[in-house]
């Protein structure tokens, strides 16, 4: 503790010796002579104590420890691609169903987020004055495996 102390010391003690120099009115070559010698014994005087053995670095063990996994990255990412998808095709349907002149209450699209993040559209609701027509529009976008439930039910 007292070669950490006296460390701390001379480092104080050089620092101010080394800005009253450097603030002094003198010639240049002679500030910078005696700022390298100042800096040459001020990192004799930092390393001194570590050369001494007298402080010495423990670094912890840390093989034992191990991270729990977690995976909340890839759960946000996956429901934020399903909401951003499902508005998407709802949009795209809307417009379909709008420019054919089928006037409806709601449509509501549901889809899959596979690991791989594959997307698979599992339904789509629908509340429409014309249901069938409706349902053929939808299919026709979105194949004809794709299942359209009646929401007026």
């Amino acid at each position: 503790m007292e070669s950490i102390k006296a460390m701390i010391m001379a480092v104080c003690a050089l620092s101010a010796l080394r800005c009253i120099v450097m603030n002094t009115p003198s010639a240049e070559k002679m500030k910078s002579g005696v700022a390298a010698i100042i800096n040459l014994i001020l990192g004799i005087v930092m390393i001194t104590p570590f050369a001494e053995e007298t402080i010495e670095f423990e670094l912890p063990d840390i093989s034992g420890y191990e991270l729990p996994y977690t995976d909340y990255g890839g759960d946000s990412y996956a429901m934020a691609l399903k909401a951003e998808s499902e508005a998407n095709i709802t949009a795209v349907l809307e417009q379909q169903l709008q420019s054919a002149g089928i006037n409806y209450e709601s449509i509501e699209t549901d889809i899959n987020i596979s690991a791989d993040y594959s997307i698979s559209i599992s339904s789509v609701t629908i509340r429409a004055e014309d249901y069938e027509a409706a349902v053929l529009i939808i299919k026709s976008s979105l194949g004809s495996e794709t299942e359209v439930i009646n929401g007026a039910v």
